[in-house]
């Protein structure tokens, strides 16, 4: 087969929560909501929710993402849509799984702008917070009208940095237990193709 066999999880709680914006990620979120409501996303921004959902964080199939995609995105296109998210994913393609983007991303939106444009609930938190609400003391999230796990979810993900490092072990486990390609198998198929082709 051409993709990797990667044995995802099934949790529809955590792809719904991704697809609506409820990670508790302000830029995960944001992204999402734009997403949603836009119908468009920067590709670097398709990058960065592609590998949180799959083997970043949430360790759920691509194809859950890829469906996502198709129904929101107006220059959705089913094989490209596809395409990138094997790649993105790393199940075909690109195979760098040790390189992963982090959900939060203080270096895209130093002043949250972009997160305040796309999740109102964070309008008011403060710069020094607006990327990582969660560590904000109780005093400043009622200061600014957000109370975290109440007017916005705690995040999904205890610890990416952790979480990040164990689905990396899992991917090199699941590429170690994928069956070798046989060099007969490629000569066979390039027979086939010539074959048709004449």
């Amino acid at each position: 087969p051409l993709c990797k066999q990667i044995p995802w999880d099934d949790n529809e709680d955590l792809v719904e929560a991704w697809k609506h914006g409820k990670t508790g990620f302000p830029m995960i979120d944001a992204i999402m909501n734009q997403l949603r409501t836009e119908g468009w996303i920067h590709h670097l921004a398709r990058h960065r929710v592609a590998c949180f959902l799959t083997r970043g964080d949430l360790w759920q199939s691509w194809e859950k993402g890829a469906h996502v995609f198709d129904e929101y995105l107006i220059d959705a296109d089913w094989s490209l849509n596809n395409s990138n998210w094997m790649w993105l994913s790393c199940s075909a393609f690109f195979h760098q799984y040790f390189r992963c983007y982090s959900p939060v991303s203080k270096d895209l939106d130093k002043e949250g702008r972009y997160i305040r444009k796309y999740i109102k609930e964070l309008e008011k938190m403060p710069n020094g917070y607006i990327h990582e609400p969660w560590k904000a003391p109780l005093s400043v999230q009622k200061a600014a009208g957000c109370i975290i796990g109440k007017d916005y979810p705690h995040p999904v993900v205890k610890n990416h940095s952790v979480t990040s490092k164990e689905n990396m072990a899992r991917m090199k486990t699941a590429y170690t237990n994928q069956p070798l390609k046989r060099k007969h198998d490629n000569a066979n198929a390039d027979t086939k193709i010539a074959k048709r082709i004449k």
